[in-house]
Parts: C-alpha cells; sequence; structure tokens
C-alpha cells in the first residue's frame, strides 16, 4: 500500500500525502537509492573523460614532472564521486528544513519539530525521484559532448588547474541534457509544492517558495560555470550538514539546558521564547544550506 501510494504521490502529490507520510523505510531505501545511482552516474561520467585525457595526453606537467596530466585529472574526477553520492541526501535534509522553517514549525518544542522534520523528508525524498533521469542521462551526455573536446586546449588556458578543465567536463551542454535537466526540476517541485501544502498545511505563496528553492537548488548546475562546483574539502560541508540538523531539531532543549546551567529561571527550567527558538532553527538551516553547498550539491544533486 505505501508503494502504491508513493507512486501515487509522483503524479498527484497533492492528494497522495493529505493525511499521509511515507514509511521510514521506504524513505531510506529511496535515499540509499538515489545516492547510489548518483554516486555510478558520476563515476560512469568521469571514467569517459578520463578515458578522454589517456588517449591523446600522457604528457608531464612541467610544474610537476613526476605527476602526468592524466593522473591529475583522473584523481579530480575520482574525487567528484563521493560528493555525487551524499548530494541528494543533504539536498533531502534541506528541503525538509525549509519546509519546517516556512510551515512556522521553528517556535514550537523539539518534538513537534522532529515529527514535521520527518514529513518534510518524505516529501523531500519522493520529490528527489526524478532526479534519477538526470543520473541515467548525464553519463551518456558526457559521452557525446566530450567527442569534439580537445584537453590541451583546455590545459593550456589554465596551465596550474588541470583538474578543473577535467570536471568541468562532467557538466555537458546540448539540448537533450538541458531538457532533461528542466523535466527533472519542473517535476521535483510540482512534488515539493504538493506535497508541502498537503502535510503542512502552508498557503499556496509558502509552498511555493519552497518548490522554487527546490527548482533551483537541482537545475542550477545547467547554467553555471562548471556546474557550480567549488571543491571545498568535503568534511566542511558534512559538518555543516550535521550542525545544521542537531540544530534544527534539538534548538529548544539546547536553550533550555544553557540557561539552565548559567542560573536563569531560579532553578527551575526556563522556557525559551519561542522567537529566539525560531532564530536558532533559523541559523541552523542557514548552516544546512552551507553544508548543502560546500558538499558540491549545486553541482551534483
Amino acid at each position: 500500500m505505501s508503494l502504491k501510494r508513493s507512486l501515487r504521490a509522483l503524479v498527484l502529490p497533492h492528494e497522495a500525502f493529505d493525511g499521509w507520510t511515507q514509511g521510514l523505510r521506504v524513505i531510506a531505501v529511496l535515499v540509499v537509492l538515489l545516492c547510489a545511482v548518483n554516486g555510478a552516474s558520476i563515476a560512469l561520467a568521469g571514467d569517459a573523460v578520463a578515458d578522454q585525457v589517456a588517449e591523446g595526453h600522457p604528457v608531464d606537467m612541467p610544474s610537476e614532472p613526476r605527476q602526468s596530466i592524466e593522473t591529475d585529472a583522473s584523481n579530480a574526477l575520482d574525487g567528484v564521486t563521493p560528493r555525487a553520492a551524499l548530494a541528494p541526501l543533504a539536498w533531502v535534509f534541506l528541503i525538509a528544513g525549509l519546509a519546517v522553517l516556512v510551515a512556522g514549525r521553528t517556535g514550537t518544542d523539539d518534538e513537534d519539530v522532529r515529527v514535521a522534520f520527518r514529513d518534510g523528508v518524505g516529501i523531500a525524498a519522493l520529490a528527489a525521484a526524478p532526479g534519477l533521469l538526470r543520473y541515467a542521462v548525464r553519463p551518456v551526455a558526457v559521452e557525446r559532448s566530450i567527442g569534439g573536446w580537445t584537453y590541451m586546449e583546455s590545459y593550456a588556458r589554465s596551465l596550474y588547474e588541470p583538474p578543473m578543465a577535467a570536471v568541468s567536463q562532467l557538466f555537458p551542454d546540448g539540448a537533450l541534457w538541458l531538457a532533461v535537466v528542466a523535466v527533472s526540476g519542473v517535476w521535483t517541485a510540482a512534488i515539493v509544492y504538493g506535497g508541502t501544502t498537503a502535510s503542512f498545511e502552508t498557503g499556496r505563496c509558502r509552498a511555493a517558495l519552497v518548490a522554487g528553492v527546490a527548482f533551483v537548488t537541482t537545475t542550477a548546475s545547467a547554467v553555471l560555470g562548471e556546474g557550480g562546483w567549488i571543491d571545498a574539502p568535503i568534511g566542511f560541508g558534512l559538518g555543516f550538514v550535521v550542525a545544521g540538523i542537531v540544530g534544527l531539531l534539538g534548538a529548544s532543549t539546547y536553550i533550555t539546558v544553557s540557561k539552565g546551567l548559567v542560573g536563569f529561571g531560579g532553578g527551575e527550567p526556563a522556557t525559551p521564547q519561542p522567537r529566539y527558538v525560531g532564530l536558532h532553527r533559523a541559523g541552523a538551516l542557514v548552516a544546512l544550506a552551507l553544508g548543502f553547498v560546500l558538499l558540491d550539491g549545486i553541482a551534483f544533486v
């Protein structure tokens, strides 16, 4: 029954999510599938780029005679795969957190926010499913686009950044890729919009805001240079994502404990003000967004 309802939510999200949330097991399986397929997609596309580099240019770098251009480019491409595998998970958490914030749940106690966040994760996980279209098409689009690509020209234009020239080929041009990105992005936004209005009972404007963020974050790579790839240390991104989740789900408890430790409340538990709790949760959402960006989520989700 849950699987049928999930499939229905892909087409009629507003009706399917009305009084229903996905089971945790289905959510977990779906997120793991998305992460695995995205990682595999980037790995396959990276292999195609690496083969193109290896075919014609096994030339040593003048500044690093012991390391060939081929090896340097391959290492950069291999380093992208873990980020691609984590991007869907970070995106699901980001959209779920934004839905909680926009629905006005930020000032409530932690238990209410955890329930709302769980509902948001269910919506976001299903909304990420259209991304499978991008993951399936990317290796094909990359292989087609690098047919006329000359690695040495890119290398000559950025002599000390050969990895950038290789990784940039993971973001293909062409009508096929743009069409797939646009269709999957609109589909994702529609699921987020329908799920948010049904599960959180928010107004259309608020739901449209969450849907708009979902659309932008899943399509921006098609118009940004190098897809928005920034190559920040992966640990920074993971740290911000974890901190954002903890801050979002435990803000009220943290404030209460902090006030107790410094002596507020006269020995009795101090009830934090909703506005203060809301500010903490807004900060946690900013941390989640920053973590998503640092994990190169914009580039690879």
